[in-house]
């Protein structure tokens, strides 16, 4: 009985020595590939199902899908497409895997290898500044496009540009795009250079260091000369208001040089903010600015251009006044020459007759003019109810003196027994020749006694 008790603690013994001995977690010893398959040794025996399913394949960024057989410490993974010729592949093992034990893995293993053949070179196919060429745009971009997609980190490092320039790297597909975030020095020679440890993502290096020098133009003088109207007078800067400007008003900006890309871009700033488009000439040196809408009447604006100069400019220009209702009278016989001036709320006796005219006197600029079919539905005068009623017959437009207009809408009456309001209206879309309309709609209303 004593040999049998002694036997199992022999046994019991044995075991937890063999446990405790296999407690150090699992490593990937190996990993290849060939014939088909990629073989992963581990350092000990694994779980097999676990590991599997902490297995990945990626063959050209996409998932690759196989079988798996085990030779005891190694798992073959046979891709179904099986190796694939000039692909890049990115195998993987988590911390999820783990040996028959229960330990494991110590840390992710990762694996990347590429079919790409030797002979199969990587190298710049063309970059968009050449050597000893001369670069006027301080903000310069550089793009660098190789023969196949760029490893990233690899480029991080083997990428430079002397003397130093921050900037920022974007990749897209086989190009590289360094974007500089501070200007370019006047009158400076640059260095761009690659380094031959730049890889592509299978793996390729350059043959060769590449390098790329490059210069900019001694400063020129591109200061802004003047801005003037279209056509017109030189804006005057600083403290003036430049007054008489038209709400379609044009200017010219006159440089005496080329301007630069940020002045190109964005010529002036307008306060309030109003956008406008900017056209210029071949040789930048002249730049047309004209505003998308027309510019609010009466408004002061503040434009900023060249070197911080600020221009005030006044927006009450003529052909910019808005169309204004002064008076409307009432002629009972337009042949007398008799009106009375109507205001809100008056009372008036309308008589029986074919000879009556609503005379609508209104202000605009001093050219401006209303079409007889602009007036037209524009003008109107209602009866809201009782037997009083009013026919138009025809209307009349023209000018009394410069700055004052004029529509007579001709009527026959018939007069009502009973008192009732009369609505005269303007609407507010009547327009003249210059484009000018009426701020709102313009409603009078008065009794027919």
């Amino acid at each position: 009985m004593k040999k049998i008790i002694l036997f199992v603690l022999m046994l019991l013994s044995c075991s937890i020595a063999e446990e405790y001995t296999n407690m150090k977690s699992p490593e990937v010893s190996d990993c290849t590939y060939g014939e088909g398959c990629i073989q992963i040794t581990f350092s000990s025996e694994m779980e097999r199902e676990i590991t599997e399913q902490a297995f990945s394949c990626l063959c050209n960024d996409e998932a690759a899908s196989g079988t798996f057989i085990w030779y005891e410490k190694k798992m073959c993974f046979y891709p179904e497409a099986g190796i694939k010729d000039k692909s890049r592949y990115q195998v993987e093992v988590g911390t999820r895997a783990e040996d028959r034990y229960g330990n494991s893995l110590r840390e992710v293993f990762s694996y990347i290898f590429s079919t790409v053949r030797k002979e199969e070179e990587f190298f710049v196919q063309k970059m968009n500044i050449s050597d000893g060429d001369m670069v006027s745009d301080l903000m310069q971009l550089i793009e660098i496009t190789f023969s196949s997609p760029v490893e990233q980190a690899s480029f991080y490092q083997g990428f430079g540009i002397s003397p130093h320039i921050p900037g920022a790297i974007s990749f897209n597909g086989n190009s590289v795009l360094f974007a500089p975030l501070e200007k370019l020095d006047w009158n400076s020679t640059y260095t761009v250079t690659l380094k031959k440890s730049i890889s592509d993502s299978y793996g390729n290096r350059l043959q060769s260091d590449y390098a790329v020098t490059f210069a900019t133009p001694q400063e020129s003088d591109n200061s802004l000369k003047k801005i003037c109207i279209k056509n017109g007078a030189e804006l005057v800067s600083g403290g003036t208001v430049n007054r008489n400007i038209e709400k379609d008003i044009s200017l010219v900006l006159t440089y005496s040089g080329a301007a630069d890309s940020k002045t190109i871009k964005k010529p002036v700033s307008v306060s309030p903010v109003l956008d406008y488009t900017a056209d210029w000439n071949i040789g930048h040196t002249c730049c047309t600015i004209s505003f998308k809408k027309p510019l609010p009447y009466k408004a002061l604006l503040e434009l900023t251009a060249g070197e911080g100069k600020q221009y005030l400019l006044y927006v009450d220009g003529e052909r910019s006044r808005p169309l204004e209702v002064q008076e409307i009278r009432f002629y009972q016989d337009y042949s007398s020459g008799e009106s009375e001036v109507l205001e809100y709320g008056s009372g008036i006796v309308f008589e029986t007759g074919s000879h009556a005219c609503f005379e609508f006197l209104l202000s605009a600029g001093n050219n401006g003019e209303i079409l007889a079919a602009d007036a037209y539905g524009a003008v109107d005068v209602a009866v809201s109810r009782g037997n009083l009623t009013i026919d138009i017959e025809h209307l009349e437009t023209g000018q009394r003196e410069p700055g004052s207009l004029f529509i007579r809408l001709f009527c026959s009456i018939t007069a009502g027994t009973i008192q009732t309001p009369v609505i005269i209206s303007v609407n507010g879309m009547l327009q003249d020749s210059d484009g000018n309309t009426l701020e709102k709609d313009y409603v009078l209303r008065i009794n027919a006694l």
